[in-house]
């Protein structure tokens, strides 16, 4: 489903926040069980909603449980800490566990922090070793508004190479526009476009893939 990437995400501020916060860096947040995003999802092909996806920490013992759900169907992860997918999917095709941990949000956040990293990931059906990269950085605080509210959140952008290939189709290029909330505990606002080559006959040609927005519309603590 298409939802099921969202858990690599999780790892208000409101405009009456000093504005001195505006420049600070932004620490892993607090994780308990039972703390809950909740988010409407939207085709940005056609702007039509999708239905909504919840998120929800279901245990803290052995790194961060999460459960993603949307619809009928329903897909978990596991994170090392906070930012830090370890298990889990990053889409429909690249899905496993990470050695290390996929550094998703490296936090401390801070404005013009960047950072690069490359990962195995052990599919989880074919049980093949695939490498995963991200390059990333924080741009600065910005005011979003979501139907959850508006809140100054810190955007972080993300470029990845997933490592999904078969002979026949080439791997997924992906980007992601997450705007983080530290009070949240996570984004309030995701954007996710992906293209990928494909084979036909004997030439490759750029296919589009997903074009989603994630928006919160709710959240509670554990």
């Amino acid at each position: 489903m298409r939802h099921r990437h969202l858990a690599a995400a999780l790892a208000a501020a409101s405009l009456a926040a000093p504005l001195a916060a505006l420049a600070q860096s932004a620490a892993a947040p607090s994780v308990t069980t039972g703390q809950t995003w909740t988010y409407r999802t939207i085709n940005d092909y056609n702007r039509l909603p999708l239905g909504e996806v919840t998120s929800q920490v279901t245990g803290t013992g052995d790194g961060i449980r999460v459960m993603v759900r949307g619809g009928n169907a329903e897909q978990s992860a596991r994170l090392a800490r906070p930012g830090a997918l370890a298990e889990g999917p990053l889409n429909d095709r690249a899905r496993g566990t990470f050695s290390p941990a996929l550094d998703v949000l490296p936090f401390p956040l801070e404005p013009g922090k960047r950072w690069s990293q490359t990962v195995q990931r052990r599919d989880a059906v074919t049980g093949e070793l695939r490498e995963v990269h991200v390059d990333g950085r924080v741009v600065g605080w910005e005011t979003v508004r979501v139907p959850a509210g508006e809140f100054r959140a810190l955007r972080v952008e993300r470029r990845m190479r997933l490592g999904d290939w078969d002979q026949f189709r080439g791997e997924t290029w992906r980007a992601e526009t997450e705007w983080f909330v530290p009070e949240v505990g996570g984004p309030v606002k995701l954007t996710v476009f992906e293209e990928y080559g494909e084979r036909r006959y004997s030439l490759w040609s750029f296919m589009p893939g997903e074009r989603l927005t994630y928006e919160l519309t709710g959240w509670k603590k554990g």
